[in-house]
């Protein structure tokens, strides 16, 4: 069985995507996208699709049904996610299939896509004067804290431990802006969840993890970070809990399990998690 490379937010192509969407349909299925059965196919790790001649696309654009799709080195479908080709961006929705001809939002910034799905207005990885600050303090903390022998998980590990014993919980702290979130923490060293999950989300960044904010279903009032290691996705929340415990990389059945009350989330619209 394959083993898949979860969705990173930005992949590079290994293939013109332009050359390909001149050649148009590479595979003309009659499927319209993951879930039909009959053609496309699911394991514990994803979604994949076999050809006619039973090998599958891997490490590329692939047309199916008058839709693109961009599959990982192992073959497996990538979604929710920026894939980079030829130094030209496009976004994958939550069924995996290409967005285009619209305004969209990510993180906060607002992007537009033309009818081939580029991004015309708005870079993927820019980032503000404000946002270099904070991310400039969280690769200085990082560099301290961790070294080059550490592995991924390692260096989570060591993340989840600093942020816990460098912060106090309060009720107070800005919401809803990242940045602002995660200076204000690192300068006070105190905040409520969201600046636990901002503080987390550079600092993961600076150690090479891509990460994303998730919100609780529930009642929108906590929040903490899904971070993608080495091409698989773990929840990762810094925040003291009176029940103790250690929530850095856990699964979804973890959060299940033990504490979906607080955790509960959208699960369809985040990556899956082992």
């Amino acid at each position: 069985m394959k083993k898949r490379q979860k969705a990173v937010p930005v992949l590079t192509a290994a293939i013109g995507f332009s050359v390909l969407m001149s050649m148009g349909s590479l595979a003309a299925y009659s499927d319209s996208g993951p879930g039909v059965a009959s053609l496309w196919k699911q394991d514990e790790r994803g979604w994949w699709h076999p050809n006619l001649d039973g090998s599958y696309p891997a490490d590329q654009w692939q047309q199916i049904n008058r839709k693109w799709y961009y599959f990982d080195a192992e073959g497996y479908m990538k979604e929710n996610c920026w894939i980079e080709t030829d130094g030209k961006y496009y976004r994958l929705g939550s069924d995996g299939a290409m967005l285009s001809s619209q305004e969209i939002e990510v993180d906060g910034k607002t992007y537009t896509l033309n009818e081939s799905g580029e991004v015309t207005n708005g870079n993927p990885q820019e980032m503000s004067e404000a946002e270099l600050a904070v991310y400039s303090l969280a690769q200085g903390i990082v560099s301290r804290i961790t070294n080059d022998s550490m592995s991924k998980p390692d260096k989570a590990a060591a993340i989840y431990r600093w942020v816990q014993g460098n912060m106090t919980y309060t009720s107070n702290g800005p919401i809803g802006d990242p940045v602002e979130g995660a200076m204000y923490g690192f300068r006070r060293h105190s905040g409520c969840c969201y600046e636990y999950y901002a503080m987390s989300h550079y600092l993961l960044l600076a150690a090479g993890m891509p990460n994303i904010e998730v919100v609780r279903a529930s009642d929108n009032h906590h929040y903490w970070n899904l971070v993608d290691v080495d091409g698989t996705w773990y929840h990762f929340d810094a925040t003291p809990r009176r029940l103790g415990g250690n929530w850095c990389l856990v699964p979804t059945s973890y959060l299940q399990q033990v504490s979906w009350g607080s955790h509960n989330y959208d699960i369809e619209a985040y990556p899956k998690t082992p």
